[in-house]
């Protein structure tokens, strides 16, 4: 799977000639440790294909446009402390509300674009939302 995207993710930055994506780059693993440690920050269960991504790569650049993968190391400072500002930013401004998920709900970022303006979060809320990345 990582070797596909990977593939791709190459082959769409070298035809992109405006240069707007990033270079594609992936990590050496996440320990189980590390994943674990992330998992009880997360405050919740990690999907499943998150913690397998994370035990091959610890996060990834140029994951999609100018957005990025989080791994386990690199979550404070820079875009992994600017993303946990736009997550409360998010819950201020009462954006899971308006989407119809609890106020409460667990929003635990795992991707992030370059000037964190946009970010994808992992979610636990089965009995409102089957998906887990929102």
């Amino acid at each position: 799977m990582i070797s596909e995207l990977m593939a791709r993710r190459i082959n769409e930055y070298l035809a992109d000639p405006s240069g707007a994506s990033a270079i594609p780059r992936i990590y050496p693993p996440a320990s189980q440790q590390e994943i674990s440690q992330l998992e009880a920050t997360a405050g919740q269960l990690l999907d499943s294909y998150y913690r397998e991504f994370l035990s091959v790569t610890d996060g990834m650049d140029g994951f999609y446009l100018s957005h990025c993968v989080l791994g386990c190391r690199n979550r404070s400072g820079g875009r992994g402390a600017g993303v946990l500002q736009f997550r409360d930013g998010t819950r201020e401004d009462g954006t899971p509300a308006d989407v119809g998920l609890p106020d409460d709900v667990m929003l635990f970022p795992v991707s992030v674009n370059r000037d964190v303006s946009q970010a994808i979060f992992m979610i636990d809320c089965p009995d409102v939302l089957p998906e887990r990345i929102w």
